[in-house]
């Protein structure tokens, strides 16, 4: 049974994840992003969260967070690299991303995972 309050909390952190990384990638690292492409970075981060949360793997939150993270930014770096926006940031910040979401979702809100 899936916990409602972690799918919302977790998919919700992930958008704020999305913004934060548009927001790096303009203000930050001064690039000319166009808005589909923030449009993406934020919904590819916002799946992440759903993913964190609908996912029941049996790890230690901090591990889990940061390997559903680092594949979701493994996806998003191969995509920002063929557009120009970059390489490394997404495959460091996915990882990143994937430990604030779980750590958002367990700690903050005690939104425990619910392993089968």
């Amino acid at each position: 049974m899936l916990n409602e309050r972690r799918v919302l909390a977790t998919t919700l952190l992930g958008m704020l994840c999305g913004f934060i990384s548009w927001a790096i990638c303009t203000q930050g690292m001064g690039l000319d992003v166009l808005w589909a492409h923030g449009v993406l970075l934020v919904l590819v981060n916002c799946l992440m969260g759903f993913t964190i949360g609908i996912s029941s793997l049996r790890y230690h939150w901090m591990a889990h967070g940061a390997l559903i993270g680092g594949l979701f930014g493994l996806v998003l770096a191969l995509f920002t690299h063929s557009q120009g926006l970059g390489f490394w940031w997404p495959l460091v910040l996915g990882p990143v991303f994937g430990f604030v979401v779980e750590l958002g979702a367990t700690i903050v809100f005690r939104a425990s995972m619910d392993a089968w």
